[in-house]
């Protein structure tokens, strides 16, 4: 039942990250052409967002920074206080998701001085399970992470009360650890449909589990059936929590001592591929895809205690980035071509094109770097400057270098 002091809608508020959000928000108009839904996409230009002044005029705000951040808050109408924490939400977002954010809060605003917002919420894009970020043909965007839009919830507490029905169409967030994680964020929520393994693409299923999702939270529900997308692409893969039944599965894995028992044996292969003796032919499947698979598992049981935790989640991480080298090489190079040639001209050594050797002669590069840098006494400034980012970058693929949207 719906609790008393909220106000209950079918209406449907999409935040999606990758580029073809509004054909998923048209897919659920379609589904319910009662209810009313709202898509929130990028921006045409990075963390730029409009919003209509006191004075009645529609200006543009820089959340760059801290000063654009401030002026777009003041149009929100909140106390100061209030204002203030919602700043700080935004700020804590990275490049290219404060507009984001940005747009959430415009719409959450309403409900922090009274007014009515979606009940539903679906949240879209490419996700590991900590954060949302958008990239497809040629399209790139920020990194949303949870942690973020938990600030945002924080700041502005009558709206995340108001979400009753949330949907995670991304891959890897429905470990029951990792919806614990979402229900922390939004306290009235009454169920939460996400993917305990990788979920459909927009074009390839994406869309016709969000009308299975519309239609199973529409009206005054407090359960959904593990088994919804049963017969739909990856519907195995379904995982759901809600406030009568608790976390289900559309489909059972084994039991924690297995997937620590797989987890171990999964890791001579991850190693051959971190050390580039071999090479990734399909991302979506193989034995590197297993091992991936099988750390999520992991991370999503809540016995797994957090000192075990921490080194799981790393490990994810670092297999996500080797699973994706081919793109991380990519960006990788793309975003640091002046830095390269640089570091390596400052050891008088011809600079590579990382995007275009595999992992391991990329591997035997930066040895050789890392061994020059160390005979120069003194050392060239821009190649210490370099070396971070290709041994803690390239080499270990550490998430601190390697952001989520590269992979």
């Amino acid at each position: 039942m719906t609790s008393v002091g909220r106000s209950r809608n079918d209406d449907i508020l999409v935040l999606g990250m990758n580029p073809h959000t509004q054909a998923e928000a048209e897919a659920l108009q379609k589904s319910n052409p009662k209810a009313r839904v709202t898509t929130l996409q990028d921006t045409p230009r990075d963390d730029q967002v409009r919003a209509l002044g006191s004075d009645g005029a529609m200006r543009v705000h820089d959340l760059r920074t801290d000063a654009g951040i401030q002026t777009f808050v003041a149009t929100l109408g909140l106390p100061l206080t209030q204002g203030r924490q919602v700043s700080v939400a935004i700020a804590s977002a990275g490049a290219d998701a404060r507009d984001e954010l940005a747009q959430l809060a415009q719409v959450w605003a309403r409900a922090e001085k009274g007014g009515v917002i979606p009940s539903r919420l679906v949240l879209s894009g490419h996700s590991g399970g900590m954060s949302l970020w958008g990239e497809e043909g040629g399209f790139k965007n920020g990194v949303l992470s949870r942690q973020s839009l938990a600030l945002l919830a924080a700041a502005m507490p009558k709206a995340a009360a108001r979400v009753e029905d949330l949907c995670i169409a991304a891959c890897y967030n429905g470990g029951e650890t990792t919806l614990d994680g979402w229900r922390a964020i939004f306290p009235n929520v009454e169920t939460m449909w996400a993917y305990d393994g990788s979920a459909p693409g927009t074009f390839s299923g994406a869309t016709v589990h969000l009308a299975r999702w519309e239609k199973a939270t529409r009206g005054e529900v407090d359960a959904l059936r593990p088994d919804a997308a049963r017969g739909l692409r990856k519907g195995e893969n379904l995982a759901v929590w809600s406030r009568r039944d608790g976390y289900q599965t559309a489909s059972v894995s084994g039991s924690t001592a297995d997937l620590r028992a797989r987890y171990v044996a999964g890791h001579a292969a991850f190693e051959r591929y971190f050390q580039g003796d071999a090479q990734v032919r399909d991302t979506q499947r193989g034995p590197l895809r297993e091992h991936y698979n099988t750390l999520q598992a992991l991370l999503g049981r809540p016995e797994v205690p957090a000192s075990e935790r921490i080194r799981l989640e790393q490990a994810r991480d670092q297999t996500l980035r080797v699973l994706f080298y081919e793109n991380v090489a990519h960006h990788f190079q793309e975003t640091h071509r002046a830095g390269i040639q640089r570091g390596f001209a400052a050891l008088g050594l011809r600079a590579p094109d990382f995007s275009r050797v595999s992992r391991g002669e990329s591997l035997v590069l930066i040895q050789s770097f890392e061994a020059e840098l160390a005979r120069r006494h003194p050392r060239p400034v821009e190649a210490q400057r370099l070396l971070p980012l290709l041994t803690e970058g390239l080499r270990d693929l550490q998430r601190s270098h390697i952001p989520d949207n590269w992979l």
